[in-house]
């Protein structure tokens, strides 16, 4: 903090705005993404909390629990406000991949339905981000991934730290020895 001259707070209100200029992000051209979202457990309603619903809009959600589908219709409203009405609850996440109006499913099931749930998902014509773990085995892995490359969809998991510019930030920091020194332990 010292070497930097900034709060964290100064980083935390300043590195979003810094990002977008950095990768050049710019408003959507179109219209949001249509979203299926599959599960609604504890990860699912985290990504719920996590879309922007300038790039995304949720058509429909399935879970099979009723105290999932209430927290499940408690986040979508928390984060859609009114639209959330629209949504439809599809407790057969089979029936779900079936509709037209999606075009990307977000998949946190169980680790075990993982690579079932994508695949056929990919195969139905939907673009995928699965919840990590991408799957059980090596095998079924390989497997998603192939059958993201025969239907040319999009198929991504969601370890969302390898993506964040925060920890790319603190990393590129870490390695500038006149700002810290040499770094011998981390705890995070």
């Amino acid at each position: 903090r010292d070497a930097l001259r900034l709060t964290r707070r100064d980083v935390l209100t300043a590195a979003p705005a810094f990002a977008g200029f950095l990768w050049g992000y710019h408003a959507l051209k179109g219209s949001p993404v249509r979203v299926g979202v599959i599960g609604t457990g504890g990860q699912g309603r985290g990504l719920i909390a996590a879309m922007n619903p300038e790039y995304t809009r949720v058509v429909a959600f399935s879970d099979i629990r009723p105290s999932n589908q209430q927290k499940g219709w408690q986040a979508l409203q928390t984060k859609f406000g009114s639209d959330a009405r629209k949504i439809d609850l599809v407790e057969d996440y089979h029936r779900l991949l079936d509709r037209d109006d999606i075009e990307m499913v977000v998949i946190a099931l169980p680790l075990f339905l993982h690579a079932p749930a994508t695949i056929e998902a990919l195969e139905k014509g939907k673009h995928v981000l699965c919840e990590k773990l991408m799957a059980r085995t090596v095998m079924d892995c390989k497997k998603m991934a192939r059958a993201a490359h025969r239907t040319g969809k999009l198929l991504a998991v969601g370890h969302q730290r390898h993506y964040s510019y925060l920890y790319a930030n603190a990393l590129e920091v870490a390695r500038q020895r006149e700002i810290v020194g040499d770094v011998r332990h981390i705890r995070a």
